[in-house]
């Protein structure tokens, strides 16, 4: 207890932040993504067709301990931000030696944009940017303070790391590179503990590479060949990537940053003190920990549409450098005090309206202007934003055509168009079907998973439900497999005033005849 009382700033804001987030977290239905692992972690794996396994232990852990609840999926999310916010915290204090430096880095990390979107939503982000920052902070042990046995837990958490995202991988360039340039640490490559960290970073990771060992590597082909096979290059997708992080850092912590990561970079380079050596290595290491995936995705930019929450995961370190950077004792600021602290707080409260803005919005969405929500007719084109309404009443009318088709004698399955349509259906139909995809064509480059979960459950002979929330999207899919075909009446969800919400459309296919391609690996 004495402890917590002495970090009460800390503790108040990781209080804070789990309310903030779990209010968000119960509101809004889980977005196709978030269904998509909770789909995970009921076919449980080393490994799946898009990314490593760590996600959907994560999402089976809560939800088994917990139930099935939209929260409870999300509650890996939250749980893993305090964390982050806490790592953050503990990286800054050891840095500065003093609480309010370290804690002002905490609240900035904590207001950003990409910390409120990754620290509710369930993400594969949300592991990598908790095990990337604790790696982070015991490679600094480990380096700077060169307490060796920190290399195991720098193994450990690289590990995690790699079993949660492939971008994992852009941790270990910075570390090396921070070893190999500065003559001082490039005795590390020396001594043993590097070497067993790494082989234990191996060896978790391992039974994920065992599963795609015997799955034709689809892991690898997804992320190496499938998702970028179509993009190339264009001037507009650098702009993309900037502007991107404009939002998710918000626009004055990410051009600080920028500005703050130079300065570090090019001064401590040429001059370090005796006097603040291990203060000043400390800086240029989460320096190299923030440059290098950013400089990575600039040149990545160039051909491909980097997402706003690729780069999540130098936020961690970057805050601390950027709060280093505007810290009262830092030169660039002796002789304008006040312009350091109305650059830290103006950069907090940007984050903090920004994050505000986008938690009102996915609160309340019907402040949006109504073509952005309303279908206009049935059979007509339904906006983005549609997809936010009527899953629970869908849910509750497929459950009872189920009742009708599941005690047939020839079987029954559940079909969609695509992986996140059938994510969603399955987690809101309350007796939790199993959805599966039909005719997936070799073009198809998410969602593979259903193939693999789907072998042995489309019995020849039997019927399926299909479900679509797009007039026509059944004819590509069902009727070369089925004998017959027979459309039900869609199911039209509206609001109180009578205006269309969502619109599902179901069909009917009798005696499966099988004969589906088989399109789960380009090999």
């Amino acid at each position: 207890m004495a402890t917590l009382y002495k970090h009460k700033g800390l503790v108040l804001l990781v209080l804070a932040s789990f309310g903030l987030h779990s209010i968000v977290a119960l509101m809004p239905p889980l977005n196709g993504d978030e269904a998509t692992f909770w789909e995970w972690s009921r076919h449980l794996a080393l490994g799946y067709y898009a990314h490593p396994p760590m996600t959907a232990w994560l999402v089976a852990l809560t939800t088994n301990l917990f139930g099935v609840f939209k929260y409870n999926v999300r509650l890996p999310a939250i749980l893993l931000h305090l964390g982050t916010i806490i790592l953050v915290y503990r990286i800054a204090l050891d840095l500065f030696k003093t609480q309010k430096p370290a804690f002002l880095s905490a609240l900035l990390y904590a207001a950003l944009p990409i910390s409120m979107v990754l620290g509710t939503a369930m993400t594969t982000d949300a592991g990598l940017v908790f095990f990337f920052t604790a790696a982070v902070y015991f490679s600094k042990l480990a380096v700077i303070d060169d307490k060796r046995n920190n290399w195991y837990l720098v193994g450990l958490t690289g590990g995690a790391m790699l079993l949660t995202k492939f971008m994992a991988v852009l941790f270990f360039p910075g570390l090396f590179l921070f070893l190999l340039i500065n003559a001082r640490y490039r005795k590390v490559f020396l001594t043993k503990e590097p070497y067993l960290g790494s082989l234990l970073a191996l060896i978790i990771f391992s039974p994920f590479l065992y599963w795609n060992y015997q799955n034709s590597w689809l892991t690898f082909q997804f992320n190496f060949f499938m998702r970028h096979r179509e993009e190339g290059f264009d001037p507009v997708k650098p702009a993309t990537y900037l502007a991107g992080q404009l939002f998710a850092g918000s626009p004055l912590v990410f051009l600080l940053l920028i500005v703050a990561l130079v300065v570090f970079l090019f001064r401590l380079h040429r001059k370090r003190s005796k006097a603040g050596q291990k203060r000043d290595d400390t800086i240029l290491l989460l320096s190299y920990f923030t440059a290098f995936p950013l400089v990575y995705f600039a040149g990545t930019s160039l051909g491909v549409e980097v997402a706003p929450h690729w780069p999540a995961i130098i936020y961690g370190p970057g805050v601390v450098l950027l709060v280093t950077w505007l810290h009262k004792n830092s030169s660039f600021f002796t002789r304008a005090p006040k312009l350091q602290s109305g650059l830290y707080w103006s950069s907090f409260s940007f984050s903090l309206v920004i994050s505000a803005l986008l938690s009102f919005l996915v609160l309340f969405p019907k402040v949006l202007p109504d073509k952005m929500i309303y279908t206009e007719k049935v059979y007509g084109e339904a906006p983005v934003l549609s997809h936010y309404f009527g899953w629970k009443e869908a849910g509750r009318h497929i459950d009872t055509i189920i009742k009708k088709w599941e005690n047939k004698p020839e079987g029954l399955f559940m079909t969609s168009k695509d992986y996140s349509l059938a994510s969603m259906l399955g987690f809101y139909t309350p007796s939790h079907p199993n959805f599966y995809l039909m005719n997936v064509t070799k073009d198809v480059v998410h969602g593979k998973s259903y193939l693999l979960w789907e072998k042995g459950n489309k019995k020849p002979g039997a019927n399926t439900i299909y479900v679509g929330d797009e007039p026509d999207s059944y004819k590509k899919r069902i009727p070369d497999f089925f004998e017959e075909t027979k459309q039900l009446e869609p199911f039209i969800v509206r609001d109180e005033d009578g205006r269309i919400l969502r619109i599902f459309y179901i069909t009917i296919g009798l005696r499966y005849l099988g004969g589906e391609p088989d399109n789960l690996s380009l090999w």
